[in-house]
């Protein structure tokens, strides 16, 4: 069980019981990643969050307040809205400090937040400690995107309902059913913030549109596009064009550019009696037979199965 040390009490303390570990660590539906602790504080006060040898990853999301996070030899401000993963059995100590009367002005977008949510001037961490055969690659998928640990997500509304819902298993009881959707709930949340962060990384890339990029590639889909003709309009080299686009989509350019070609193709073949060389012709392709062969390969089936199956199960 994880290490954790408080010298104040959190709000909720959530410790997954040791029975119940070894049962999530060997279900198939759970083993690949799940929650061994949990916590959410409002604390007003001094509080420590701190491990020493910890075997799993800690994530810890401020949702108001502040406080200083000592790990990796440096010493950090952690604000309102940042998230912070640790790996396991790396030491750092975590520590809110005594809040003021004085409440800070935040964007509109906050007001639609709980009563809880929106007490800018409390201290409001949310903390977890999870592991499981999946846990490293969840967190390196969040992690890839962060500045040593720490990283910018806001205040994410979707998230602090995840985490109440995790909290809450506690009062709901520990039955296969309630943990099982528990553990869901956690991949989703982490899902999502990895999701948010690649938000994040593209609205800081200001030299580099991507929607102004995907809305070329959508308007030439009758035709070809090439790298040189997409670096360009980007203004940028090959290289950092398609360095940049891969960072931002896990894609090449012109891979993402083929997929929107096929996603267009079977949207015709599911509301329309177009006939499929026409549909790759309307796509750039002139050889009808190619273009079967390239659907084949991305979608798994032909153009022709895959029409056919529009009132059927057939799937590939």
């Amino acid at each position: 069980m994880a290490n954790i040390k408080l010298n104040t009490s959190a709000d909720i303390r959530l410790f997954i019981p040791v029975f119940l570990l070894k049962k999530l660590s060997k279900h198939r539906l759970t083993d690949g990643l799940y929650p061994v602790s949990l916590g959410i504080t409002q604390a007003n006060n001094n509080y420590k969050l701190q491990q020493e040898n910890n075997h799993c990853h800690t994530l810890i999301y401020c949702l108001s307040g502040a406080g200083k996070l000592a790990y990796q030899g440096k010493e950090r401000v952690i604000e309102r809205g940042d998230l912070v993963i640790i790996n396991p059995n790396a030491a750092f100590t975590f520590t809110l400090n005594k809040t003021h009367d004085s409440v800070k002005i935040h964007s509109q977008s906050d007001k639609q937040l709980t009563s809880r949510d929106s007490k800018s001037a409390d201290n409001i961490v949310y903390w977890i400690n999870f592991t499981g055969t999946l846990a490293q690659d969840f967190a390196e998928r969040l992690l890839m995107k962060m500045d040593s640990g720490k990283a910018h997500v806001g205040v994410l509304k979707t998230i602090v309902s995840d985490f109440d819902h995790l909290l809450a298993l506690g009062a709901r009881g520990y039955t296969a059913t309630n943990v099982i959707h528990a553990v869901h709930i956690l991949q989703q949340a982490l899902s999502f913030l990895a999701l948010q962060l690649r938000l994040t990384m593209f609205n800081n890339s200001s030299s580099f549109d991507l929607e102004a990029v995907e809305a070329l590639m959508r308007n030439s889909l009758h035709q070809e596009l090439s790298l040189d003709t997409l670096a360009h309009y980007s203004q940028l080299s090959k290289f950092h064009f398609a360095k940049k686009f891969k960072e931002l989509t896990d894609s090449s350019p012109i891979q993402h550019f083929i997929n929107m070609k096929i996603q267009h193709a079977c949207l015709q073949l599911d509301n329309s009696d177009i006939a499929i060389k026409d549909i790759a012709s309307d796509l750039g392709y002139s050889d009808p037979y190619y273009f079967s062969r390239l659907f084949k390969k991305l979608v798994g089936i032909s153009p022709k199965q895959y029409r056919d199956s529009r009132h059927s199960s057939l799937v590939p």
